[in-house]
């Protein structure tokens, strides 16, 4: 694949939500923007396996960069979620504290969150938690209230940052993994582990779990810390109807219990630290989960349970987010993005993009419309869209009534694996698991990319659901 087409003003290594964030930004002007991605899509390292809260800003340090842009990205977050047609409920979040030692960090939480300006938020005693909550703990003492948090769909939010920016110019390019980097007096150009290469004046780092490696092909050292995290998903419906916390420790916020946009629900994220950025489940996670979870919920493990799985987030040193210009040449780094790094995304990117005082571009658009989805509609509705698109009447995934033209349409978009059709419209994360329907959205994927169903992969290239005939 030919990369070096020309100069681009700004190349950004990582197609996670910060990268996506900051490619649609910089498009709001007169600039060339190109980001690479080493895998087959965007979102496919932590933003991948992400909670989606929107955090209201409570917890974060203040003065840190994390206080700054938790507090804005949620006062951003509405319209934000809105322009870019990404679902948001505004549904509050509990803290619960058990005990007076725990109570007493509601309030220093409390502080926390007036001083980084977060609004809405106040200490209620156990008997309203319990009626905003009814299935929260009896045990509690205490909780802190936050009624701005939300939730959203963060796989939603990184495939909608893409499409915008691409839609406003930006260049997408994926199987580049940067393995080589020479500066020249006015450039920067990138070498590909497959022979391609990417010439841009500047260079921005937002590659996540990534973010050593690529910082010290870029010439600079940082330290980053792994930790990974493992959930257990829930059918619906949810057993909560906001997220529920208890008082978090020097290991983050630790296990919650909380809604999805989907109307399921899960537990997680457990927190341990790794020397390696792939993410497994461990033996005896599920006991661990289960027991931190009752604790906030009692008798939440006995629910309908569909999956379990794990993710990996990456800090630095220090914990906090880390904005700064590399020691040589054009070179920016975002790095240390995690927990609350989706709620900060919009404000980390907008105010990165306006650093460079650039000239606007009349005509950025930013609306982005999601796919039309079958489900919910009312039957005058769904026949209205089966006599425009007949393949709406195929249902391809049963559990989540998902059709052929949905699918179809997550593929025009950019959906080039079964997982890929699987963040965009939900499919297989129903009771079967993908077993009724990865075989029909596998055989969609070589029908529309024009190639055999034995290289259709699964997730990541070689991760194939079949073997071949010389297998």
């Amino acid at each position: 694949m030919l990369y070096n087409v020309r100069m681009y003003d700004f190349c950004i290594i990582g197609g996670g939500v910060i990268g996506c964030a900051v490619a649609r930004e910089l498009t709001r002007y007169k600039t060339g923007v190109v980001v690479v991605e080493s895998r087959e899509d965007v979102c496919t390292g932590a933003s991948g396996a992400n909670s989606g809260i929107i955090h209201a800003g409570y917890d974060p340090v203040p003065g840190t960069l994390k206080a700054k842009y938790n507090a804005l990205g949620a006062k951003m977050f509405p319209s934000y979620a809105a322009a870019l047609g990404v679902p948001f409920v505004r549904t509050g979040s509990l803290l619960v504290a058990f005990g007076e030692s725990e109570k007493d960090m509601l309030r220093v939480l409390l502080e926390r969150g007036e001083k980084n300006g977060v609004k809405n938020l106040r200490v209620i005693k156990k008997e309203e938690a319990l009626a905003l909550e009814p299935y929260v703990s009896p045990e509690l003492s205490a909780a802190l209230y936050s009624a701005d948090a939300g939730i959203t769909n963060p796989f939603e939010l990184t495939y909608a940052l893409k499409e915008n920016a691409e839609k406003n110019g930006a260049r997408f390019e994926f199987g580049f993994e940067a393995v080589t980097c020479e500066h020249t007096a006015d450039a920067i150009k990138l070498g590909s582990a497959s022979g391609g290469y990417v010439t841009a004046k500047n260079v921005i780092n937002c590659a996540g779990e990534g973010a050593g490696p690529v910082a010290r092909l870029l010439g600079d050292l940082v330290y980053m810390k792994h930790r990974m995290g493992e959930y257990v998903l829930f059918d619906k419906p949810s057993a909560v109807r906001m997220p529920v916390f208890g008082v978090p420790d020097e290991r983050g916020k630790g296990v919650l219990v909380s809604p999805a946009v989907s109307g399921k629900f899960f537990i997680g994220p457990t927190s341990v630290e790794s020397k390696r950025v792939n993410p497994y489940f461990r033996r005896g996670a599920v006991r661990e989960l289960f027991s931190a979870a009752e604790k906030l919920v009692p008798g939440v493990s006995c629910a309908p349970r569909l999956t379990k799985y794990a993710g990996m987030r990456t800090a630095a040193a220090d914990g906090d987010f880390h904005i700064f210009k590399g020691g040589r040449g054009n070179v920016w780094h975002i790095i240390g993005t995690d927990s609350p790094g989706l709620t900060a995304a919009p404000a980390i990117a907008s105010a990165f993009a306006r650093s460079f005082g650039l000239e606007r571009e009349p005509s950025f658009d930013p609306v982005r419309h999601g796919i039309v989805r079958i489900a919910g509609k009312s039957a005058a509705e769904k026949q209205a869209l089966i006599s425009c698109d007949s393949r709406y009447g195929n249902i391809v995934c049963r559990c989540e009534c998902v059709s052929e033209a949905e699918v179809i349409e997550a593929i025009k978009r950019g959906a080039r694996t079964v997982d890929g059709v699987k963040k965009r419209l939900g499919t297989g994360m129903g009771k079967c698991q993908g077993s009724g329907c990865d075989d029909k959205i596998a055989a969609l994927l070589a029908r529309e990319l024009g190639k055999s169903i034995e290289n259709v992969d699964k997730n990541v290239c070689g991760s194939g659901l079949y073997l071949g005939e010389d297998a």
